[in-house]
Parts: structure tokens; sequence; C-alpha cells
């Protein structure tokens, strides 16, 4: 598939950086599929976006970063996951506990791993799904205990970690006995943190997505990024899940299979009206993303959104696979693993609304 298949018209913000910002794509396309067959933590792709700066879009200004504009890091995003979802989905993670970080730089402790992460220094990701779509209470929760004034013993686990073998901080949060909540920095190296054997996923294997014990781990001050109080997750750019990143990704997977179904056009006259359709249909959604990332769109815009690029991800996923018969279910075809990748956007940071929107759409429905 060639720039031209979805790039052209679509990509509708102007990007200073587009000579770098093709060729970054251009390696990661090519480093995917063997990536995906490997499932080992994928360090070529990754050094790459650090050397390309990648990992300074998300960080202030202030502390040495890009400070993208986000309707250019939301193209950004979409751009990379058309050529690699397995790598925009790490650095997703990472600029997720960027932006945490980033709300509160003026947090001594902040402030310095923005800076390390700028200089190409650091690796960060976040852990928070138990704050959030995953929370466990009891047993598995992360529990803070406090020891001392401003100190606290942590023990639990984060159920849900990416690139967790890889990081150097971990950006997470913890619950303490009376419910108030703590947002924190956890060195990777901080004794009693455990990274337990990646989970065997069906796609994105690559990601070394993980669960992370947390025995007798103990923060001070300087590590904690706000709290205690007694809902985290009610606090502006605290722990809320990524929507329209998120939506992003989803809308460069389709992206990606779109542009394999139309290459295959010229040998398949049948192909042509539903490429025509999808690509109709992308662009729509697309246009409500720069909408959203404008900051003119509101919540319930974005959530349908999420939604709608969704359904696209999964439809323009299996009319590809469907279009490659045989050839596209060998492990080394794209058709297979876009199809497969496509199955993660029902499953990661989906809340309720959207997870039932998507069911009622398999189911046929009309929407509730």
């Amino acid at each position: 598939m060639g720039d031209e298949t979805m790039h052209g018209g679509f990509w509708t913000e102007i990007d200073p950086e587009e000579p770098r910002i093709v060729a970054l794509t251009d390696a990661l396309r090519a480093a995917d599929g063997p990536a995906d067959l490997a499932g080992v933590w994928p360090e070529a792709m990754w050094s790459r976006l650090v050397e390309d700066g990648v990992l300074r879009w998300s960080v202030p200004a202030e502390q040495g970063g890009d400070a993208c504009p986000r309707p250019l890091a939301v193209q950004r995003y979409a751009r990379l996951a058309e050529a690699s979802l397995t790598a925009v989905f790490i650095l997703s993670q990472h600029d997720a506990a960027v932006r945490r970080l980033a709300t509160v730089a003026d947090r001594p402790k902040a402030a310095e791993w923005l800076a390390r992460i700028a200089a190409g220094r650091a690796m960060a990701t976040v852990g928070i799904s138990q704050l959030t779509t995953s929370r466990r209470l009891g047993a598995k929760a992360l529990v803070a205990t406090e020891i001392g004034e401003g100190r606290y013993r942590l023990d639990g686990s984060m159920p849900w970690v990416t690139g967790a073998e890889r990081a150097d901080v971990f950006v997470t949060g913890a619950l303490l006995e009376d419910g108030r909540q703590l947002l924190i920095t956890l060195p990777g190296d901080r004794p009693g943190l455990t990274v337990l054997p990646a989970f065997e996923l069906a796609a994105l294997q690559a990601s070394r997505t993980a669960e992370v014990a947390v025995q007798g781990v103990e923060i001070d001050a300087d590590d904690v990024l706000m709290g205690p109080t007694t809902e985290i997750s009610t606090q502006p750019g605290a722990v809320g899940t990524a929507g329209l990143e998120t939506s992003a990704l989803a809308l460069g997977q389709a992206a990606a299979a779109i542009g394999g179904l139309a290459a295959l056009t010229p040998d398949r006259i049948d192909l042509v009206d539903p490429v025509d359709l999808l690509r109709e249909q992308w662009s729509q959604a697309w246009a409500i993303l720069m909408t959203c990332a404008r900051g003119e769109g509101d919540a319930a815009t974005a959530a349908s959104l999420r939604a709608q690029a969704n359904a696209l991800a999964l439809r323009s996923t299996q009319a590809h696979l469907t279009a490659r018969r045989g050839s596209g279910f060998l492990r080394t075809d794209p058709a297979q693993r876009w199809a497969r990748q496509a199955l993660f956007f029902l499953v990661w940071s989906c809340p309720s609304p959207i997870a039932q929107a998507a069911i009622r759409d398999l189911a046929g429905l009309c929407p509730a």
C-alpha cells in the first residue's frame, strides 16, 4: 500500500515535519509484521521513535519538549497507527503517562521525569486501570498505607501495563483505606516492584503488556503527583482515558485496511463500491475527529466518534481479510494481523456505553 491510498486529501493538518514523518511511517510499516510474529519487545521500532524525537511530542516546551498541538498530534497518531499499531499503542501509553506528569509539571519530580523523557533518556508508561475501566478492589487493588508524614507503603498490583518490562517510570494510582486516592510516580527499579510475564494477547503481543506486582514498595512525598483526594479520576487530565487518541488509532488501523482493499481494485471491480463507501465513512469520521481535536466538539460527539471509529476499524479489516481470501489468513499477511488488531478497540479503554454500542451494532440493532 502506498501513501497515496489514504493520505493526500485525507490528512488535513499541514505537518512541518512531513518528510521525517513519511520516513518514520515507512520504517515502522516495514518492521510491524516481523514485530508481530516475534512477539518480543520491538526495540528497533522503539529506538526509531526515540531517535526521531517522537517522545518529545507530548512534553511541554518548558521541559524541553515540542508541545505538539493536539490536532497535529492526533493526526500523527493516526498516521503512525496506519503503519504500525503496535508502535503507536506503546507510544500512546507512554504519552498518557507524560500528559499526567504535565498536569503537575510544577512538582519537582514530574519536571525531572519530563526533562529526562524529552532528552530520550527515559521511557514512561501508565498503570491506572485499577482506578478506571479495570478497577480491582480488595487484594488485587494497589493499596497505599500511610507510614509517616507524606510517606506510604504500596501493596497490590497494576493489572494492565504496556511496555512494563522496559519502563523507567510508572505513573500509577493507589487507594487508601479510607477510599481516597493518590496519583504517583513509581520508578521501575524501586525494590518490591516485579513485572510479571507478559500476557498472551490475541494481538499486539510485542507491546509486552503485563501485570506489575507491588509488594512493600515505599514512596515519599516527592513521588506523589496528586492527592490524597476522594476521587482523582474527577481531576482534569489525571486518569481519564484518552478518547480522541484511541479513536485516532482506530482510524489509522482502518486507513491501513482500506488502503489494502483499494490496492486490490485494479483486478477486482467488485471492490470499487465498497472501497468508495469505506473511504467516505472514513473521511466523515476523520472530519469529526479533527473538529474534536480543535476543541470544537463536545463529550457526546467524542464518544459517538469512538463508537464510529471502532466499527469502521472492524468492518474495514474484515472486508480486507475477506477480499484477500486464504492468502490473507497466513500469519505473514497484513490482512489477518489488522483484523486481529482491530479487536483491540473492543476491549481496551472501552467505557460501558461504547461497549454497549458495539454489541448493539454487531447484533444488528439500531442505536439506543
